[in-house]
C-alpha cells in the first residue's frame, strides 16, 4: 500500500506541476517560438526530480535512486548510453529519406534561411550524401560530450526512472512497468507538444496526433533508458543516452525541405524517424536473454 501511495503522490504531484508550468503558455497564447516557450521547456525537465523530492519527504521516503556511478563495472552500457542514440537516429534518418529522398536537401537551404534572419549570408557549398553522413557520424560523436544536455536529462531521469520505475517494477513486473513508465512520460509532454514541442503543429490532426506520436516516442526510447538504468542499477548512462538524443535530435532538420511531416520525421520523434529506436526498443524488451538479470537490478 504505501508504494501504490508514492506511486498516485508522484503521478499527481508531477502532473500538477506540469499544469501550472505550462498554464502560461495557454492563458498567454505563446507563439511556439517564443522564449516562453522554450523557458517552460527547460524547466519543465526539472520537475520530476521537485516531484521526488515532495514525495520522498511527504512519504519519508529513505530509499536509493541509482544515484551509483558504477563506471569501472558498467562501463560498457557508459559506451553504449553515448553513442548508441546517434546510431540509432542515423537509422531513422536514412530510412526517412529512402522512403522521402525528395526531401533530401544537400543545398543546405535551410542553414542559409537561418543565416538570412541572423542578418548575415554566406555562400554554402553542396554537401555530397558521404559528406552529409560524415557530418552526421561526427556529431554522434560529439553529442554525448554535451554536458548541459546531461544535465537537463538527470531532471527528467531522477524522476521518471530512478524513483517511479523501481516502484512499478516491484508491483508491475519489468515489461509492463517499463511501458507504463514510458507512456506516462509521454503524457506529460502533451501541453508543450501544443507548443510546437517535436512537432511543428501544421500536422494532420494537431495536436492530438503529435501527442499520440509523442506517447510512443518516449516509450520507445523510455524502454531503452530502462534497460540502462536497471541493468547498470544508475541513471547515469540513462543521463547521457537522454542528453545525447536531445543534442541531436533537431539535426536532420538542416538537410531536409521544410515541407516535411513531423509526425513521419526525419527527427526521432517522428514515425519512420524512430525506426532505430523502435528496433532496439522491441529486441530489449522481447528478447529474455536479460530480464533475469534486469529483474535482479530492480529488486
Amino acid at each position: 500500500m504505501e508504494r501504490r501511495k508514492k506511486i498516485v503522490a508522484f503521478i499527481c504531484i508531477e502532473f500538477g506541476l506540469v499544469i501550472l508550468c505550462t498554464l502560461p503558455l495557454f492563458l498567454l497564447r505563446a507563439e511556439p517560438t517564443s522564449l516562453l516557450v522554450l523557458l517552460t521547456s527547460v524547466v519543465f525537465m526539472f520537475l520530476p526530480a521537485i516531484s521526488t523530492l515532495i514525495v520522498k519527504r511527504l512519504t519519508h521516503d529513505e530509499g536509493g535512486l541509482f544515484l551509483r556511478l558504477n563506471i569501472r563495472r558498467e562501463w560498457r552500457r557508459y559506451l553504449l548510453a553515448a553513442f548508441l542514440p546517434g546510431a540509432l537516429e542515423g537509422i531513422g534518418v536514412i530510412s526517412y529519406f529512402f522512403v522521402f529522398p525528395d526531401h533530401l536537401d544537400l543545398s543546405l537551404t535551410t542553414i542559409e534561411q537561418l543565416l538570412v534572419l541572423s542578418g548575415r549570408e554566406a555562400e554554402l557549398p553542396q554537401l555530397t550524401v558521404p559528406a552529409a553522413i560524415g557530418v552526421g557520424l561526427l556529431l554522434a560523436v560529439v553529442a554525448p560530450s554535451i554536458v548541459v544536455n546531461h544535465i537537463a536529462a538527470f531532471g527528467e531521469e531522477i524522476g521518471w526512472r530512478g524513483f517511479l520505475l523501481p516502484l512499478l517494477v516491484e508491483g508491475l513486473g519489468v515489461r509492463k512497468a517499463v511501458l507504463l513508465d514510458g507512456i506516462l512520460w509521454g503524457i506529460a509532454h502533451a501541453p508543450l507538444v501544443c507548443f510546437g514541442l517535436n512537432y511543428t503543429g501544421d500536422h494532420p490532426g494537431a495536436p492530438w496526433t503529435g501527442i499520440l506520436m509523442m506517447i510512443l516516442f518516449a516509450t520507445s526510447t523510455g524502454i531503452f533508458l530502462s534497460y540502462l538504468t536497471l541493468s547498470s542499477k544508475s541513471i547515469f548512462p540513462a543521463c547521457i543516452a537522454h542528453g545525447a538524443i536531445n543534442a541531436i535530435r533537431e539535426a536532420p532538420l538542416l538537410i531536409c525541405l521544410n515541407t516535411y511531416n513531423a509526425l513521419l520525421g526525419p527527427k526521432p520523434s517522428g514515425l519512420i524517424g524512430m525506426t532505430g529506436f523502435l528496433i532496439a526498443g522491441a529486441v530489449i524488451f522481447i528478447k529474455p536473454i536479460r530480464s533475469t538479470e534486469i529483474e535482479a537490478s530492480a529488486g
